[in-house]
């Protein structure tokens, strides 16, 4: 009986060490929690996650229950954590702009962001992310209270965009602009400011910056590299038609043509393609029998852009006459023939098979 009393005390204690090992998250609302960091002269420490994330699960079952990250998190933090879908989780990521899992909070005890952390990472590596909360240059909070006290020098703005950058925050867009405003031709054009015309979150369609990008599309090609700039371009170009293949953009015949005219100009590697694409979207204006006539000559001279056929297919099957869907059906099938692309031929037979079946039940 001894022996079993003996076992049982030091079964508690094993359990009592392995629970201390790693962060202690406590099962607090988050009023409770501020007020307990108040008591105690800590910070709170935020674990936003969602069931489904994959390394909010990886963060939970393996790098929190670590001894050394315990060991950090717990003489400074309150640790709480809550399911962004549940509870007070919803109202909390509106709050501090939670829009990706795992994103990690620092707080202060009247519930102010100090910094925010978006991403599972290693046990160093998370220690690391949280220790910025103690430094004003690069604690989120701090950028984002100078920010709204009215900085804007070149590099605070360079600095907290690349923030926003982590944090999906669609402030980056306006702050992105601001930089913009702040740079020479030179610094525009340069390898340091090229993620401004890579990332479209930054320079969407229309804007300033994507107008800056193809007004110097020929000193962009000098300063960066012809290849990497007309990568860029044409991919822009190409989603603007694709936008209007799909009536997400309005265009006039008349502004068609000059977008024709404008792509020219550039003399762009895949310019042949692209003018298809005009021509495509200017038989669609029109009636569905000249759109599918204009792919009929189109489709072939494209070589290394996508070719639109299924973008097509739903309006042709429900709208176009029975001699459009025929001739729909037979451009299908040259181009399944002549496609090297093994899953753009996949996708085009499965269009193929899906109109026949339509038509024989027709």
């Amino acid at each position: 009986m001894r022996k079993i009393f003996l076992f049982v005390i030091l079964l508690c204690w094993g359990i009592v060490g392995f629970t201390q090992d790693g962060v202690n998250f406590e099962h607090l609302s988050f009023k409770e929690a501020l007020d307990k960091a108040q008591a105690e002269n800590k910070l709170v420490f935020v674990d936003c996650y969602t069931f489904w994330c994959g390394p909010c699960r990886n963060m939970t079952e393996h790098i929190f229950p670590q001894e050394k990250v315990g060991d950090y998190f717990n003489s400074k933090f309150v640790c709480v954590k809550y399911d962004m879908e549940k509870g007070e989780g919803p109202e909390l990521g509106k709050r501090f702009g939670v829009r990706a899992y795992p994103t990690f909070l620092v707080l202060r005890t009247d519930g102010t962001l100090v910094h925010k952390l978006v991403g599972g990472r290693d046990a160093d590596g998370i220690i690391r992310g949280v220790e910025e909360a103690f430094d004003a240059s690069k604690a989120s909070g701090a950028m984002e209270a100078s920010y709204q006290a009215g900085e804007r020098g070149k590099e605070f703005l360079l600095k907290y965009l690349k923030t926003l950058i982590r944090f999906y925050d669609p402030l980056e867009t306006v702050v992105a602009g601001e930089l913009m405003d702040q740079l020479s031709d030179k610094e525009k054009m340069s390898k340091d400011y090229w993620f401004l015309f890579t990332n479209q979150n930054l320079s969407p369609a229309g804007s300033n910056i994507e107008k800056y990008l193809l007004k110097n599309y020929t000193y962009f090609c000098k300063s960066i590299g012809k290849e990497e700039v007309s990568k860029e371009v044409e991919k822009r170009y190409m989603e603007r038609l694709m936008r209007i293949f799909k009536k997400e953009e309005i265009m006039t015949e008349r502004q068609l043509k000059a977008l024709g005219r404008e792509i020219d100009a550039l003399k762009l590697p895949n310019n042949g393609d692209l003018q298809s694409y005009v021509k495509i979207a200017r038989g669609e204006m029109k009636n569905l029998t000249s759109l599918v006539f204009v792919c009929e000559n189109e489709f072939f001279k494209i070589k290394a852009l996508e070719v639109p056929y299924i973008h097509f297919y739903d309006r042709i099957m429900k709208e176009g006459t029975p001699e459009d869907k025929e001739r729909w059906i037979a451009v299908g099938e040259k181009l399944y023939v002549q496609m090297e692309d093994c899953e753009t031929k996949k996708i085009i037979k499965l269009c193929l098979d899906f109109y026949k079946n339509n038509n024989k039940q027709n």
